[in-house]
């Protein structure tokens, strides 16, 4: 029966827009979690890599599952979402000033490749309000949180460290670990933010802060780097380079590819990504250390997909486009 149910309620929700429908997913979930978890996700016994939890410094993550950043755009959503038996969440990305985003049209769907293409534009309630709703759901959530922050559409990129700053003093607290997100096609210029002109001072500014916040509240947060599927190979071993120098703890691999399907040009999500996104985990493990956490993202659809990012590196999985498209069959079928 909640096969059946969840089968016709995605079916139902193709007739209305993504974002419609992406709203209308959130708001079922928050407010009837037991139509979707009566039947509890269970791991086999018989491999005992999926029963074992991933450690990570002081965080524990239950199993190496996680739903990426973009579904949960007002910290609302993460602790319904955590419900559902997966290790971790990342809500936003967050800005220090509310945004609307860029004009409708902004997403649509390439259905026969159960891809996505967005051009959102970090449409967010900012991150003054994102960090109240986070701390009004935290109570009933049972995983690992990660907040992915950003800098506002208007910022001039020699004023975005300040951002970045900003965002991370106010989050650092309630946070589990943070991404700092320069890779978004979607926000004009953001990509530039990983160029040799401006990442190394970004990154400095960045970790006097975290330091400072480190020392004042006496807890760890992990920084990751999330990294465009587009970066040339010249500057990528630049930016690990940087990264390291600056205590990065880590990488997210990858955001969404840029392309234009249909008339809108924005990000690429979905099995489309997912050779990019494969292929830059592959360089990146090759050029860091063993201690520094991957966290792989894009196009993943299958255990096979999954099986060959962990073979690369990957330590934990984050999915996106497979869950909007299967809803948490998708889980059921990674997780086992």
């Amino acid at each position: 029966m909640r096969n059946f149910l969840i089968k016709f309620c995605l079916k139902i929700l193709r007739f209305f827009p993504p974002e419609v429908s992406g709203k209308i997913s959130l708001e079922f979930i928050r407010f009837f979690p037991y139509l979707i978890t009566k039947k509890k996700i269970t791991i086999k016994e018989s491999n005992s890599f999926y029963k074992k939890p991933i450690i990570y410094g002081n965080l524990k993550f239950k199993n190496y599952l996680g739903l990426g950043a973009g579904l949960d755009k007002e910290g609302k959503y993460f602790a319904s979402l955590g419900s559902l038996g997966i290790g971790f969440v990342e809500v936003g990305t967050f800005t220090p000033v509310a945004q609307p985003g860029n004009d409708r049209p902004r997403i649509k769907r390439i259905n026969k490749e159960k891809s996505l293409i967005n051009r959102l534009g970090f449409n967010n309630p900012g991150i003054l309000q994102a960090v109240r709703n986070i701390r009004s759901n935290k109570k009933s959530f049972k995983g690992i949180l990660g907040v992915s922050i950003g800098k506002n559409k208007n910022t001039k990129l020699e004023e975005a460290h300040k951002d970045y700053v900003f965002c991370l003093e106010k989050c650092f607290e309630i946070s589990d670990y943070i991404a700092i997100n320069i890779s978004s096609p979607n926000t004009e210029d953001l990509r530039r933010l990983s160029s040799e002109e401006y990442l190394e001072n970004l990154l400095v500014e960045i970790n006097n802060c975290y330091e400072s916040l480190e020392k004042k509240h006496q807890k760890k947060v992990p920084l990751l780097l999330k990294l465009s599927p587009d970066e040339s190979d010249k500057n990528l071993e630049k930016i690990i380079k940087v990264s390291c120098e600056k205590k990065i703890s880590g990488f997210i691999l990858s955001n969404t590819t840029e392309g234009t399907y249909e008339g809108l040009n924005g990000g690429i999500s979905g099995p489309l990504l997912k050779d990019k996104s494969l292929s830059l985990l592959k360089k990146v493990n090759y050029l860091i250390n063993d201690d520094l956490l991957l966290i792989a993202s894009g196009g993943i659809t299958t255990k096979r997909d999954l099986e060959e990012r962990l073979d690369n590196g990957a330590k934990l999985i984050q999915i996106y486009t497979s869950f909007i498209y299967q809803g948490p069959k998708i889980l059921d079928d990674l997780l086992n």
